[in-house]
């Protein structure tokens, strides 16, 4: 009970001991560190275009600094100025221009030209093709009997046609003894052997020389066989193309001559003297068509066809 009371007493005696000691502290301190003054709302209100600064602390040390300033640019080198073009160079290149777009458009022009003329060459040559393929085939002499029949149905005596089909066949019995001795003695292929072939082939009998040019061209039709010599393409620039020869034309005569085979265009236009005017006649749509050529080479392409004597 006293030990109680004096722990009682004791905390008292504490509490009021600290209550005198703040007392007496809290006015030095209140001394050395007054309160802030309150700010009113103008002070607290930023001037126009001010920027708050902002607050730096107070152990850090403003540090400034320097923007390092830009190089100096280099100045833009001087643009050249156009070189002048006199008004004469200027008519040259418009005249040039103008030039070059003139032959583009012949240019373009022939070509069209000529995609026409061979689209008419190609719808023309199937059927001729078909006709020449089944006339030979039912009417080419496949044995002497058939030629002999040919022949005479051309007009042909029958006594020529007979001696006819007798040199033919004594010559192609003449080749094949020939090529069974070269055969046999080893001299096949041999230059000896092609002297002999080509002794043999110099006594060739001509049919054409035989029964006439007129009556030849009858049985060569007549038998399915290529009597006529057809242009396919013409050369630009060339005697031809100048002369008016068209592709599909069929070459019937030039000058005098007949010309029922390659050989017999070739030696026309290689006789004579060169560049003279020559009359030639060609078949052209069914009908027949003069032309001036002069003689020499004539720059066409050609091609074996079919034409009936007596159409």
């Amino acid at each position: 009970m006293h030990q109680r009371t004096r722990l009682i007493l004791t905390a008292t005696a504490t509490f009021f001991a600290g209550l005198l000691t703040g007392a007496t502290v809290f006015p030095d301190v209140l001394r050395h560190n007054p309160p802030p003054e309150p700010v009113t709302a103008e002070q607290a209100a930023p001037s126009p275009g001010s920027q708050p600064a902002p607050e730096a602390p107070a152990s850090v040390a403003t540090v400034t600094t320097v923007e390092p300033e830009p190089p100096p640019a280099e100045p833009e080198p001087p643009v050249a100025a156009p070189p002048s073009v006199s008004p004469e160079v200027t008519d040259a290149l418009k005249a040039r221009v103008d030039e070059l777009t003139a032959g583009w458009g012949r240019m373009q022009s022939e070509l069209a030209a000529l995609r026409q003329r061979v689209a008419t060459i190609e719808r023309r040559k199937p059927e001729a093709e078909d006709d020449a393929d089944g006339a030979a085939q039912r009417n080419r002499p496949s044995t002497p009997a058939q030629q002999r029949e040919s022949l005479v149905s051309v007009g042909v005596a029958p006594e020529v046609a007979d001696d006819i089909i007798w040199r033919e066949s004594q010559l192609s019995l003449a080749r094949l003894e020939l090529r069974d001795e070269a055969a046999r003695n080893g001299w096949l292929g041999s230059a000896r052997y092609r002297d002999e072939l080509r002794r043999l082939n110099g006594q060739r009998v001509s049919i054409e020389d035989e029964i006439g040019v007129d009556a030849y061209d009858r049985y060569l039709y007549q038998t399915g066989q290529s009597n006529r010599v057809a242009v396919e393409s013409v050369l630009p620039g060339s005697a031809g193309e100048e002369s008016g020869l068209l592709p599909g034309d069929v070459i019937e005569r030039y000058g005098d001559q007949p010309v029922l085979d390659f050989q017999d265009l070739r030696a026309a236009t290689s006789a004579g003297e060169r560049g003279e005017l020559v009359n030639v006649t060609v078949v052209r749509d069914g009908e027949r068509v003069e032309l001036v050529l002069p003689r020499g080479p004539i720059g066409i392409g050609l091609d074996a066809t079919r034409l009936d004597p007596s159409g």
